[in-house]
């Protein structure tokens, strides 16, 4: 996992402060978390039976249990939140059981275990695995861009002035890591040297921490963008702009699941399709699920969410292989190897290819 040079001075003195906000973030904004366990959660049946309108008026194939995951409050997971609230998963006769695990070694134990054999979270961690010998497979990507922004204190005018100051990151190698990468490089400022970068935790520590001045800036997603204007911090940059393509929210697999799976990969992709068409065309159901997966009760930073996200995804879930090259020119920072990678190494585009060829994406969005 990638480090920044948290060993200088000011890594040290900011990861003392953020420690002493550990208080502070507890009582900071309302956290991104996943949803509330199960039983809080409606169940597939009945997210199923509240959206039965949503489902082509085709006979659905054999009902298969099936347990699949997402790893970010973040709206960009939407398309399998849709999936199952609209009733995606059921018309292509998977009855799933939807779940949250945390980025990195939890997501990847759980497809390797077969746990939960598909799940959505990003492209950049199979990269890393499989740059170490893990057999991890890429099948397609609902956000094809970083949509990830970059806030600050008001204090900070301009990028230049992030010099020899300290950015917070969820986690090093999450997405909000990731997408402060590709900022920096933007504006000319190199990580470690001229700014320093820490892990912080999460969204509400990032918060609190720059709230407290243990840090100038953060990276979020929407809808915690939203929340962090009303704080009063000053969006830098909206990496979405730059049109950096990375593969944010990535249907993930094992190689040997897809190669005896075909079938049930075939259906959750299918699944994942029509919830990124019940996400662009039924705006209160997307925002419900906005505020129930994201956790928070802010109804019209949700819809500024909804607006934001309707346009970013893609129909067909293809991802491009350069966005693979894009992950593979970050991750041989850390890792030579990755500069003679190959893309097919670690993407399968086969079933969305020909998911599309068949014209199921204009079915659904006909709604036959």
């Amino acid at each position: 996992m990638y480090r920044s040079n948290g060993d200088s001075v000011l890594g040290g003195r900011v990861i003392g402060l953020l420690a002493g906000l550990a208080l502070l973030a507890g009582c900071s904004a309302p956290r991104a978390a996943p949803p509330a366990p199960a039983a809080a959660e409606p169940s597939g049946a009945q997210s199923r039976a509240s959206s039965a309108s949503t489902v082509a008026a085709v006979p659905a194939p054999a009902s298969v249990p099936f347990k699949t995951a997402y790893t970010s409050a973040s709206a960009t997971m939407s398309p399998i939140w849709l999936a199952l609230d609209s009733g995606g998963f059921a018309a292509e006769g998977l009855d799933a059981d939807l779940t949250f695990i945390g980025a990195g070694q939890a997501i990847l134990g759980a497809l390797s275990s077969q746990e939960t054999p598909i799940v959505i979270a990003g492209a950049n961690q199979v990269i890393e695995a499989n740059l170490q010998g893990g057999e991890y497979v890429i099948l397609g990507s609902a956000v094809p861009y970083l949509t990830t922004s970059v806030f600050v204190v008001p204090e900070i005018q301009r990028p230049e002035e992030l010099r020899g100051k300290a950015i917070g990151v969820s986690n090093y190698g999450a997405i909000s890591h990731v997408a402060l990468k590709v900022a920096l490089e933007h504006w000319g400022l190199e990580e470690g040297r001229e700014v320093t970068v820490v892990r912080s935790g999460g969204t509400p520590e990032t918060f609190a921490a720059m709230q407290g001045g243990a840090i100038v800036g953060g990276a979020f997603g929407a809808p915690q963008s939203f929340l962090a204007l009303d704080m009063g911090f000053r969006e830098l940059i909206d990496v979405a702009t730059l049109r950096y393509e990375m593969g944010t929210a990535s249907v993930i697999s094992t190689r040997s699941y897809v190669a005896t799976n075909p079938d049930l990969v075939e259906r959750y992709l299918k699944s994942l399709m029509r919830g990124v068409q019940a996400f662009k065309t039924q705006k209160d159901l997307a925002v419900d699920a906005i505020m129930r997966y994201g956790r928070t009760d802010d109804r019209a930073g949700a819809e500024k969410t909804w607006e934001y996200f309707r346009d970013k995804f893609g129909d067909d879930l293809i991802m491009s292989p350069r966005a693979v090259e894009n992950n593979l020119k970050l991750a041989a920072e850390e890792k030579p190897d990755a500069r003679d990678a190959r893309v097919d190494q670690f993407l399968d585009s086969s079933f969305t290819e020909r998911i599309r060829a068949s014209g199921f994406v204009d079915q659904i969005k006909r709604g036959t």
